[in-house]
């Protein structure tokens, strides 16, 4: 998402101003269903290059799923 957002910016300032946000409320969201706290070594988060996240809303519902990139 960040390289999207990324090349969005100089098009479109506020929709990502909106979108950082958004990204933030959702880590809050997730750090506090993992009880408010967490800690990742450095190495875990640059395993994740080959990762993706994609994510839907339904029904009012943010749904997220992690797959390998293709």
């Amino acid at each position: 998402m960040g390289k999207g957002i990324d090349l969005a910016r100089e098009d479109s300032p506020e929709y990502t101003d909106m979108l950082d946000d958004l990204k933030d409320q959702l880590l809050i969201v997730f750090l506090k269903r993992m009880g408010g706290r967490a800690s990742f070594a450095v190495q875990e988060v640059d395993d994740t290059q080959q990762d993706l996240m994609t994510m839907a809303v339904a029904n009012g519902i943010f749904h997220f799923e992690i797959k390998k990139k293709s």
